[in-house]
């Protein structure tokens, strides 16, 4: 792994958003793997490794400096690497973690899908790896709540995991407004709405090639005509779905707050 590594990061806006079918279309060119899901725990490294760089530029200069010109024999209790030695390793775990193995499998293209990730995240990242790509996705809550709704049938997903998910979709959605409208965010973040991208499966099968600097035509579109929303063999069974206007008022309610509202009136979404 070299520093112009540049993964590539689908983060949606929490479930049910369509990064599992963005994942789909990447894995099919034949250089790319797209890691899934880790429960977001490559955030707690990035944070650790933001507080360590703070540790190592307050604290730990005084340290660096007398061991210098006194060695053991200094007072030297703070005594750590400087911060380019600390994001290596931050940088080396990632790659190790995701990098390596794509590689290995002939996949030189890397990155994962998240949907717990928000800007900041983004931000910490590019840090380490300043030649990224970010895919980012966002849907209509009120689909995002359907779908979820749909999920409260099996006992394993509760009414209190589908307002954490709108929670999600609540802060990684609004982290992201007005990304595009930022020359260097919208320099590598492309934001897309999963409505969009399936009414117009091509248009946006050359918008992300080309934002991460791929040939389109080696990406199988027939990803698109085949849905699955859980793992064999069920994943590809029929689902009882109610639109909107059939959804219980306690889920709709869930939607009357007025923040999610404004952050779905900035991606097009009317909610009134």
């Amino acid at each position: 792994m070299t520093d112009e590594a540049a993964p590539v990061l689908v983060l949606a806006a929490g479930q049910r958003c369509g990064s599992t079918l963005l994942q789909r279309l990447l894995c099919s060119h034949p250089q790319v793997r797209i890691w899934g899901e880790h429960a977001g725990q490559v955030h707690p490294i990035l944070v650790a490794a933001e507080r360590l760089r703070y540790w190592s530029d307050i604290d730990a200069v005084s340290s660096r400096e007398e061991f210098e010109c006194s060695g053991y024999q200094g007072f030297i209790p703070n005594l750590t690497p400087d911060r380019g030695d600390i994001e290596a390793a931050c940088r080396a775990f990632i790659e190790t973690l995701f990098a390596k193995p794509a590689c290995d499998a002939g996949r030189p293209i890397w990155g994962f899908k998240e949907v717990r990730y928000a800007l900041s995240d983004v931000l910490l990242l590019r840090r380490l790896f300043p030649h990224l790509r970010v895919l980012q996705l966002v849907r209509d809550p009120r689909d995002v709540l359907c779908s979820l709704a749909e999920w409260e049938h099996n006992p394993r997903w509760t009414r209190r995991d589908t307002e954490l998910a709108l929670g999600l979709w609540n802060t990684v959605a609004g982290s992201f407004v007005g990304s595009t409208a930022d020359p260097d965010l919208g320099s590598f973040i492309l934001t897309i709405r999963y409505e969009d991208l399936v009414a117009d499966r091509r248009r946006w099968t050359v918008a992300v090639a080309d934002h991460c600097a791929l040939d389109p035509d080696l990406l199988d579109e027939s990803v698109f005509d085949k849905r699955i929303h859980a793992g064999s063999p069920w994943g590809q069974m029929d689902r009882d779905l109610q639109d909107w206007a059939r959804q219980p008022p306690a889920l709709r309610a869930l939607l009357d707050h007025e923040n999610i509202q404004m952050v779905a009136s900035a991606y097009g979404y009317d909610l009134s």
